[in-house]
């Protein structure tokens, strides 16, 4: 299956969205929103349904003190609820020069390939009644298309998505683009986010940090062509910047083995970046179908949510 970003639906091929059709994405954190999703989320006070008994501690809310269950063991509890809310997610994706790139041994390139992971994922929230937004960005961050969980939503956010196009001007605007989503998100979100993280220096690792620790469910999915991992080329070939490096001639067979260490270097930074702000990270390859990067990411988060 080729999965084509220019496909009916806007942004997502039909074959994908098949796939994805039975998915549930979890949100790992605690999270608020507006009534009426699937995520449930503790609050004190007026709610769907009563969860359970905690012991009174100074501070509690006194309207909510079970006096029955005083009146039985002369201790004081509240009682808390469980309410549904809408989970808000703002989807970030990286439109910059080097998203454009494709590879020799890809469908689809880095932007394109996003488009259709993020797009499915639109479907798979919406359809549970979450509230799905969309932040583009290159240089800057342009574009915000506000979170909103009515079906009728989807087309608009297909098409915002199917008419992205790699930005040719200058470097990323990692951070500028993570401290908006961190202003647009509000509430406590899921935040995630599509890029090849290239020129991402010491400023948007402690971004990204900062907007994991204000609450939010940061997800990075880190796309990255095959070949930018394995440089299979056999002969001197030339290699032009598309974010303002210049342009530099090389044997392949000569660098590569460095290369090869360097790209593994780079990943293993940003796994360990991701993990020590409680980030959660998703290694892509854009010889992988979008449809099977979101299945096993959707398992992998209902696992973790069963071991809570």
């Amino acid at each position: 299956m080729t999965a084509s970003p220019h496909a009916p639906g806007g942004a997502v091929d039909a074959e994908t969205l098949d796939a994805v059709s039975t998915l549930t994405i979890e949100v790992r954190r605690v999270v608020e929103g507006l009534q009426g999703g699937d995520h449930a989320s503790m609050h004190v006070g007026a709610s769907v349904e009563f969860s359970e008994h905690k012991k009174y501690s100074p501070g509690d809310d006194i309207r909510h003190i079970d006096w029955r269950a005083l009146a039985r063991t002369d201790r004081y509890f509240v009682k808390t609820h469980e309410r549904e809310v809408t989970l808000r997610c703002l989807m970030l994706i990286d439109r910059s020069a080097s998203m454009g790139y494709r590879g020799s041994r890809a469908p689809l390139s880095k932007l394109d390939f996003s488009r259709v992971l993020l797009g499915a994922m639109g479907h798979v929230l919406v359809k549970q009644g979450d509230a799905v937004g969309l932040l583009p960005f290159s240089g800057r961050a342009a574009g915000y298309l506000p979170p909103d969980r009515r079906p009728e939503h989807l087309p608009l956010l297909m098409s915002r998505l199917a008419s992205l196009a790699p930005d040719r001007g200058g470097r990323t605007g990692f951070v500028e683009a993570i401290r908006s989503a961190a202003d647009l998100a509000g509430r406590r979100a899921l935040v995630a986010i599509a890029s090849d993280m290239l020129t991402a220096g010491p400023d948007t690792e402690i971004a990204l940090a900062s907007l994991a620790a204000r609450g939010h469910d940061v997800v990075l999915f880190h796309v990255l062509s095959p070949d930018e991992i394995d440089l299979p080329f056999e002969r001197p070939t030339g290699f032009v910047g598309l974010e303002g490096d210049g342009e530099v001639t090389v044997d392949p067979a000569l660098v590569r083995e460095d290369y090869r260490k360097a790209v593994e270097v780079e990943r293993e930074r940003w796994r360990a970046v991701a993990g020590k702000a409680g980030i959660d990270m998703v290694p892509v390859v854009t010889s992988q179908l979008p449809a099977e990067v979101l299945s096993a990411f959707a398992a992998r988060r209902h696992r973790l949510g069963r071991r809570r």
